[in-house]
């Protein structure tokens, strides 16, 4: 399928999806919930933003110290900026892996852009471990019923997170996948990385990424009380819990996820008796905080990029093999 056509599909997705939630939940309730927004908790989850960004760019230099180079916090810095901003920019999210590996000219870019990858996939164990000890729990607590639809969930997630998890604890099995999946391709090369992750450097990595996963869902749980101050914490950290697991698992059908963490969250509160209204826009402003805020605050990153030349095609497609990101 042509890109434009795919982007075209996305976008009208993304529109028809966003305007059908908000339709359903009632724009006037929606406004109404935001008016009534208590400043404390959304300032709350703006102050969390620095931490969240601060643990990506740590989590990340761990990574990093798998390959050959000097790589300054400063620079980490940068190119965590602009890989945001141009994630946002780009479907998919792919510009992350040029923005950051753009950071630095004189490095190995195929090999950083695999160290973004194998963050991003740590991000996704983190989510989907989480969420599926939810959905268990939640089936106990009689919130969620046992049958087919959700032991069938589980069970998704179950395969996805252990089958990553089990990758992650033996970084060598990765190295060897993608030998036999991609042989003699110039990723592959690069995959020898993953033989060096160490333990300790692979702990760090987990705990790391956890870490910046309770922050995150942090954020949410905070908005969700700025919108609906009678809410119980404890079903606000249910509903947020497993609507990053519909998001992690859900296939990217949208542009930047839109539509699918909004869907789910409202699903998901309305499922542990909180108001509609409250999830989506708690969503919403999730997104503003999360992904718009420093797409923005990345700009002026990316315009100081050192990019390739145009004829340089060996460099302009480093990004374009990788898997999309969640």
């Amino acid at each position: 399928m042509p890109r434009w056509l795919r982007i075209l599909l996305k976008s009208s997705l993304t529109l028809g999806g966003m305007t059908a939630l908000v339709m359903a939940v009632d724009p006037a309730v929606l406004l109404d919930s935001l008016q009534q927004a208590r400043g404390l908790w959304l300032a709350a989850a703006v102050l969390l933003l620095p931490l969240n960004l601060f643990l990506d760019g740590w989590v990340w230099t761990r990574l990093l110290k798998t390959l050959d180079g000097s790589f300054s916090s400063r620079t980490i810095g940068k190119a965590v900026m602009s890989g945001l901003a141009l994630g946002f920019w780009t479907p998919a999210r792919l510009g992350e892996y040029a923005g950051r590996a753009f950071a630095f000219p004189d490095a190995d870019q195929w090999a950083i852009s695999l160290t973004v990858f194998v963050q991003r996939m740590v991000d996704m164990v983190i989510g989907v471990i989480v969420g599926l000890a939810t959905v268990i729990g939640a089936m106990g607590m009689g919130l969620l019923p046992s049958s087919l639809p959700w032991l069938a969930a589980a069970g998704i997630g179950l395969g996805t997170g252990g089958g990553l998890l089990a990758v992650l604890l033996n970084p060598a099995w990765g190295h060897r996948w993608a030998q036999g999946l991609l042989p003699d391709s110039r990723l592959t090369e690069r995959t020898v990385l993953l033989e060096r992750l160490t333990p300790r450097q692979g702990l760090a990595v987990g705990l790391g990424s956890l870490v910046r996963y309770l922050v995150f869902t942090g954020q949410f749980v905070c908005l969700g009380l700025a919108l609906q101050p009678s809410a119980s914490v404890g079903a606000l950290a249910i509903a947020v819990s497993l609507t990053f697991y519909a998001k992690y698992l859900l296939p990217s059908l949208t542009l930047l996820d839109l539509g699918i963490r909004e869907g789910a969250a409202v699903f998901f509160f309305s499922l542990v008796g909180l108001g509609t209204a409250a999830g989506l826009n708690a969503a919403l402003l999730l997104f503003t905080i999360n992904v718009l805020v420093p797409a923005l605050l990345g700009l002026p990153f990316v315009a100081r990029l050192p990019l390739p030349s145009a004829s340089d095609d060996a460099t302009t497609r480093r990004c374009s093999v990788l898997p999309e990101s969640g």
